[in-house]
C-alpha cells in the first residue's frame, strides 16, 4: 500500500509539473492605424527559438514554457512590441506602425544600407506608391515621386518610349538614360524597333510588370553611383522585386479595369470655312484680278474641284481617330514561406486598347523569386521572370502619314467614306485618310523577355561573407509591317511588308566578398570588393518584298519583289573590379569612399580602362550632446561627396577604322571603308559634387531634404566634323563640355494622425540649370527649331523673333526689308508677319535669328497627399514642371495658310482688311513672304500643373473580411492625368516629338496625346 501511494504522488508530481511547464496562449493581432487584422506578424517567446505567425484573420496560438516572462511581436513596418505574461491566456495586442524610417534599410549599389548611414544622395519609391494606379512600366511609377528625376511621357503611344532624366543631361552624342539594375542584373533598355512608324520607340523596360516591384532606389550622385564606375553618369535605378517572407502562404488577386479618352481635341474649319481660306489664299496670291480660286488651283495641281463652299460637307477627323479605349489589368500573387526557404511567384496580363484607332498594347507576365537558406552558412537565391508583350501600333508622331497627323494635316471637306463605300480622299493633296491608315497598315511589335539571376552567398564567419551570382538577360523581339496598296504609302508599291527580328543576350557574372564589424561599439567598418564581367550579343535580320497579289496576303513570300534584305550582329564587354569602404564613429562620423575599374570593348586599345573613384562623409549632428537631448529634432545629418563617374552608351565598335559590304558593282561584291577609327576615344567623364542636409523633426513626423549639386560632363562623345575630300564626314571623338547645377528639396510629413484620421504628405521640387560650355566646330541645328551652341542649354530653340503683323504698305516701306522679290504679289504685304532685324543692317536674313526659347524644364517636381478615415483612403498626386517652351511644328501647318493641308479653328481669325486686331497673318497661298519659318510665332509656354493619379478606396473590417474568409479586400476608384491647368493650346504640353532625344526636347509635330484613364479596381488577400 506504501508503495502504492508513493507510486501516485510520483505520477501526480509529474504531472502537475509537466501542466506546470507548457501552457498556450492565443490572441488577434491589430493595426492601430484602421484596426484591421494582421497576417504574418511573427510572434515569439522571448529567449526561446523558432516561433509563429498570425493567420490571415490575425489571429495566433503559441506553447510557451511556464518559466517564460513575455511574448515578442514583430512585422515589417510596425513598431517591434513586447508583452510581460501574466495569468491570463488570452493576449491581444495593438501594433503601431513604425516612426522610425531612418532606420529602415534601402537598396544601394550591391548591398544595402540603413538610411542613417547613408552619405550620398538618393530617392525612393516603394510599392505602396505605386499601386492602384494603372502604370504600364517602372518609369512611370518614378514620375514627379523623387527630387531631381525629370521623367517625360513624350507621346501617349500604348508601349512608347519615355525619357528620363537624372540632374539634368549632360551628354550630346551619348545616351543620357540612367543605368536599371533589376535583382542584380543590369538590363538593356531603349528601342529595339527597326521599322521606323515615325518618332515612336519601343520601351523594353516595359516588359517589367510594375506589381511585381518591391521598391526602387535612385542613386543620383557620385558617392551613391561610382560603384557602377562607367555606367553610372546617368544616374541608377535599383529595382527591387517582391520576395518571399517568413508566414504561412498568402494569395492576393489584383484586377482592375477602366476606359481611357482623349483629354481634348484641338477645333478644326469646317468643310466650307476651308474651302473659303483656300478662295482666299489664292485671290491673296496671284491677284482678285486674276480671276483664280480653288477651283483654278485644284485644276493646276491636276484634279478639278468646286470653288464653291457650300458644295461641301465637313468630317471632324479627330473625332473620327480618337476613342473611348478599354484599359484592364489581372495579377494574381503568392507569397509565403518558413525559416529555410521562402517564395514569391506572380502572373499578371495587361492589355491597354490605344485612345487611336489601330493602337494597342498587351503583356503577359510571370515571375518566381526563390530564397533558400541550404546551411547555416549558405543560403541560395534565385530571380526568374518572363514576359511577352504585343504591340500594334500606326504611324505618328512626326510623320505626315500617321493616323493622328492626317487628322489634322487633311481637309474637313473630304469625307471619311465616299458613296461607294471606298475611303475619302483629297485628289490634291498627299495626305492619307487616317481611317485607311489606322485599318489597313499594320505595324506589329512582337518580344519575348527572359530575366534570370542565380546566387549563392557563403558565411565564413559572422563578419565576413562571400557572394557569387550569375544573371542572364534574353531579349527577342520581331516586326511585322505591311503598307496596303490602300494607303497612299503603299499604293505606289502594290503593297510593302516587312519582317525583322532582334536578338539580344547579356550575361552578367559577379563575384563580391563583404566583411562587417563594429570594434569596440563606437567603430563600425564595412568593406565590399568585387568582380563583374559583363558580355552583350545582338544579331538582328530584316528583309522587304513588295509588289503583293492582294492585301490578304502580307508575307514576304507573297511578294513579287524581294525589295532589300540584311542581317547584322555585334557585341561589347565590360569587365570591372569594384571596392568600396565605410567608416562610422559611434554612427555620428561617417565615411564612404568607393572605386570602380572598368574596361570596355567599345574603345580604343590605348583608352580602354578607366578609374572612377568617389569620396563622401556625413555628420549626424542629432548625435552630439549638445542636441541630443532636444526632443524636437530627431535627426539632423550634412553630407558632402565628391567623384568622378563615366558613359560609355554609344555604338559597339565606334573606336575601330571599319570596312562594310555592299559595296557592288555589276553584281560583283565590293567592300569598302565605312568608318575612321580612334585609338584615343575613351569615356565620356562627370564630376558630381553634392551638398545635401537631412532633417527629421518632432518624432520623423516632419523629414526634410535638401540637395545642392554640380555636375560638369567632359570629353564628350561626339562625331568631329572633317573636311569632305577625306572620304569621311566625321570621326568619333571625345570633344566638347557640358555643366549642369541644381538644388533639389524634398518634404513629407505626418500632417495629422488620429485613430479615425490620418493625412500624410510628400512634396518635392528640383530646379536645374543646364549650359554647353565647349563644342568643337560651328553651333548646329537639331531637330526643327532647335540649336546647339556654346553658352546656351542643350534643347535651346533658336529662330525670328516675331514683334506683329503689318498693317499697311507705308509700315513695310519703313521697316527692314523682310521679303525682295520682282513681283509685288510675292513680296511682303499688309497682313504678313513682321520679324526683328537684330543685327540692325536693314535685312530679314538668317543672322537676324536668335534664342527664342528652351525645350527642357528648369524646375519639376510632385505633391502626394494621403488620407485616411475609418476604412476609407485617399490618395491625390500632383504634378507640375516649367521653365520650358514648346516649338509647336503642328501650329506651323495647322495655322500655315499655305498649302493643301487642314486648318485649324483659329485661322478664322486670320489678318484681314478688316480683321487687323490679331496675331494670325494673312493666309496666302505658297507663303511667298515666309510667315510659317521657324519664329517666336509657334514658341509657347509649356508650365503645366497635372492632376497626375487620384484614388479612393474602401478597406472592408474584419465582420466582412471573417464571414467570407479573407485577410483583406479593398475596392477602388482611380483616375489618371485628370486634368491638367495649363496655356499650352496642343494636346499635351509633355510632348516631344522625337521622343528620346539629346539635342531637341519639347518638339511638338502631330504626336499621340497622353490618355485620361478611369479605373475599377478590387484588391483581395486570402
Amino acid at each position: 500500500m506504501k508503495k502504492l501511494l508513493q507510486s501516485l504522488f510520483i505520477l501526480l508530481f509529474v504531472a502537475t509539473t509537466a501542466m506546470a511547464q507548457d501552457r498556450t496562449i492565443t490572441g488577434t493581432v491589430t493595426s492601430k492605424e484602421d484596426g484591421l487584422p494582421i497576417p504574418g506578424v511573427s510572434v515569439k517567446t522571448r529567449g526561446v527559438a523558432g516561433g509563429v505567425v498570425t493567420t490571415s484573420n490575425g489571429k495566433y496560438s503559441i506553447n510557451v514554457p511556464s518559466k517564460a516572462t513575455a511574448l515578442e511581436f514583430s512585422y515589417l513596418g510596425y513598431d517591434a512590441q513586447t508583452v510581460t505574461l501574466a495569468g491570463s491566456n488570452q493576449i491581444n495586442v495593438v501594433l503601431v506602425p513604425s516612426t522610425k524610417s531612418l532606420d529602415e534599410v534601402v537598396l544601394v549599389g550591391y548591398g544595402s544600407q540603413k538610411k542613417t548611414t547613408l552619405t550620398g544622395s538618393q530617392g525612393s519609391v516603394s510599392a505602396k506608391d505605386i499601386e492602384n494606379t494603372p502604370i504600364l512600366n517602372a518609369q512611370q511609377g518614378l514620375q514627379g515621386r523623387v527630387a531631381g528625376v525629370q521623367v517625360s511621357q513624350a507621346s501617349g503611344t500604348p508601349g512608347g518610349g519615355i525619357n528620363i532624366n537624372i540632374r539634368g543631361v549632360g551628354s550630346i552624342g551619348g545616351s543620357n538614360q540612367p543605368l536599371y539594375v533589376v535583382d542584380g542584373i543590369p538590363i538593356s533598355t531603349g528601342s529595339y524597333t527597326q521599322v521606323a512608324a515615325g518618332g515612336q520607340l519601343t520601351n523594353a523596360l516595359a516588359d517589367i510588370n510594375p506589381a511585381d516591384i518591391e521598391s526602387m532606389e535612385i542613386l543620383k550622385d557620385a558617392a551613391s553611383t561610382a560603384i557602377y564606375g562607367s555606367r553610372g553618369a546617368n544616374g541608377v535605378v535599383l529595382i527591387n522585386t517582391k520576395r518571399g517572407l517568413n508566414q504561412a502562404t498568402k494569395i492576393g488577386v489584383n484586377i482592375y479595369s477602366g476606359f481611357q479618352e482623349v483629354a481634348k481635341t484641338i477645333p478644326s474649319l469646317t468643310g466650307p470655312q476651308y474651302i473659303q481660306l483656300m478662295n482666299e489664299a489664292v485671290v491673296n496670291r496671284y491677284g482678285a484680278a486674276s480671276g483664280r480660286d480653288y477651283a483654278w488651283l485644284s485644276s493646276a495641281l491636276g484634279s478639278a474641284q468646286s470653288a464653291n463652299p457650300n458644295a461641301y460637307g465637313t468630317t471632324n477627323w479627330q473625332d473620327e481617330i480618337f476613342r473611348s479605349a478599354a484599359i484592364t489589368n489581372y495579377e494574381v500573387t503568392a507569397r509565403g514561406g518558413n525559416d529555410k526557404t521562402k517564395f514569391a511567384v506572380s502572373g499578371g496580363l495587361f492589355d491597354q486598347k490605344g485612345v487611336v484607332i489601330g493602337t494597342d498594347y498587351k503583356r503577359y507576365s510571370g515571375r518566381i523569386n526563390l530564397d533558400n537558406q541550404a546551411t547555416d552558412k549558405l543560403k541560395l537565391s534565385l530571380s526568374t521572370s518572363f514576359s511577352n508583350s504585343i504591340n500594334n501600333r500606326v504611324n505618328n508622331d512626326n510623320n505626315i502619314y500617321g493616323v493622328v497627323s492626317a487628322s489634322f494635316l487633311l481637309g474637313s471637306h473630304i469625307p471619311a467614306y465616299n458613296a461607294n463605300g471606298t475611303y475619302g480622299r483629297d485628289p490634291v493633296s498627299s495626305v492619307d485618310n487616317p481611317l485607311a491608315q489606322a485599318y489597313e497598315n499594320d505595324f506589329k511589335y512582337t518580344s519575348n523577355r527572359l530575366l534570370a539571376s542565380g546566387s549563392a552567398e557563403y558565411q565564413f564567419i559572422p563578419e565576413l561573407s562571400f557572394k557569387t551570382s550569375l544573371s542572364l538577360d534574353y531579349f527577342t523581339s520581331k516586326d511585322r509591317t505591311f503598307l496596303s496598296s490602300l494607303t497612299n504609302n503603299g499604293a505606289s508599291t502594290n503593297g510593302s511588308a516587312t519582317e525583322g527580328q532582334n536578338q539580344e543576350v547579356n550575361y552578367v557574372f559577379e563575384n563580391i566578398l563583404t566583411y562587417n564589424k563594429v570594434f569596440n561599439g563606437v567603430h563600425s567598418v564595412n568593406l565590399l570588393g568585387g568582380f563583374s564581367y559583363q558580355e552583350s550579343q545582338y544579331e538582328n535580320i530584316l528583309a522587304t518584298a513588295t509588289g503583293f497579289p492582294g492585301n490578304d496576303l502580307r508575307r514576304l513570300s507573297s511578294g513579287s519583289v524581294r525589295a532589300t534584305a540584311s542581317s547584322g550582329g555585334s557585341s561589347n564587354a565590360l569587365e570591372s573590379y569594384f571596392f568600396r569602404a565605410n567608416y562610422a564613429f559611434k554612427g555620428k562620423y561617417i565615411f564612404q569612399a568607393s572605386a570602380r575599374y572598368d574596361g570596355s570593348s567599345r574603345f580604343g586599345a590605348e583608352k580602354r580602362y578607366g578609374f572612377f573613384p568617389s569620396v563622401s562623409g556625413a555628420w549626424r549632428i542629432s548625435e552630439e550632446s549638445f542636441l541630443k537631448d532636444v526632443k524636437a529634432i530627431s535627426d539632423l545629418k550634412i553630407r558632402a561627396s565628391y567623384g568622378i563617374v563615366g558613359n560609355q552608351e554609344i555604338g559597339n565598335f565606334t573606336s575601330l577604322p571599319l570596312v562594310g559590304g555592299g559595296a557592288n558593282y555589276l553584281q560583283n561584291p565590293g567592300l569598302a571603308p565605312t568608318q575612321l577609327g580612334n585609338v584615343n576615344l575613351t569615356w565620356e567623364n562627370t564630376a558630381n559634387l553634392d551638398l545635401g542636409l537631412d532633417l527629421s523633426l518632432f518624432a520623423n513626423r516632419l523629414t526634410l531634404t535638401v540637395d545642392a549639386y554640380q555636375r560638369k560632363t567632359t570629353d564628350l562623345l561626339l562625331s568631329k566634323p572633317l573636311v569632305g575630300s577625306s572620304g569621311f564626314l566625321s570621326i568619333q571623338s571625345n570633344i566638347g563640355k557640358t555643366d549642369n547645377k541644381g538644388l533639389e528639396i524634398g518634404l513629407s510629413g505626418k500632417i495629422f494622425t488620429k485613430r479615425d484620421f490620418s493625412w500624410d504628405a510628400n512634396f518635392n521640387i528640383s530646379l536645374n540649370k543646364n549650359r554647353i560650355i565647349e563644342l568643337s566646330g560651328n553651333p548646329y541645328a537639331a531637330g526643327f527649331a532647335s540649336w546647339v551652341e556654346v553658352g546656351q542649354p542643350l534643347g535651346a530653340f533658336r529662330g525670328y523673333r516675331m514683334i506683329g503683323i503689318f498693317q499697311s504698305a507705308a509700315e513695310i516701306a519703313g521697316a527692314p526689308t523682310q521679303t525682295v522679290t520682282t513681283s509685288p504679289l510675292t513680296s511682303t504685304a499688309p497682313g504678313d508677319v513682321r520679324f526683328k532685324d537684330v543685327d540692325g543692317n536693314g535685312i530679314i536674313n538668317s543672322d537676324d535669328q536668335e534664342i527664342i526659347g528652351q525645350g527642357n524644364p528648369t524646375y519639376w517636381g510632385g505633391l502626394t497627399n494621403n488620407f485616411k478615415y475609418k476604412n476609407f483612403d485617399l490618395s491625390v498626386f500632383l504634378q507640375y514642371q516649367g521653365g520650358n517652351q514648346i516649338y509647336t511644328n503642328t501650329r506651323a501647318f495647322g495655322e500655315g495658310m499655305n498649302g493643301v493641308f487642314g486648318q485649324m479653328a483659329t485661322t478664322l481669325n486670320r489678318w484681314t482688311p478688316t480683321n487687323t486686331n490679331t496675331d494670325i497673318p494673312r493666309a496666302v497661298y505658297g507663303d511667298p513672304a515666309n510667315n510659317r519659318r521657324v519664329s517666336s510665332r509657334f514658341i509657347e509656354d509649356a508650365d503645366f500643373l497635372r492632376i497626375k493619379n487620384v484614388s479612393l478606396g474602401y478597406n472592408f473590417g474584419p465582420k466582412v473580411l471573417n464571414a467570407i474568409r479573407v485577410s483583406n479586400l479593398r475596392l477602388y476608384v482611380a483616375a489618371q492625368n485628370l486634368h491638367t491647368f495649363t496655356k499650352y493650346s496642343g494636346l499635351d504640353p509633355e510632348v516631344s516629338t522625337f521622343s528620346i532625344t539629346n539635342t531637341a526636347p519639347g518638339t511638338d509635330f502631330l504626336t499621340y496625346p497622353q490618355a485620361r484613364t478611369y479605373t475599377f479596381g478590387l484588391n483581395v488577400t486570402f
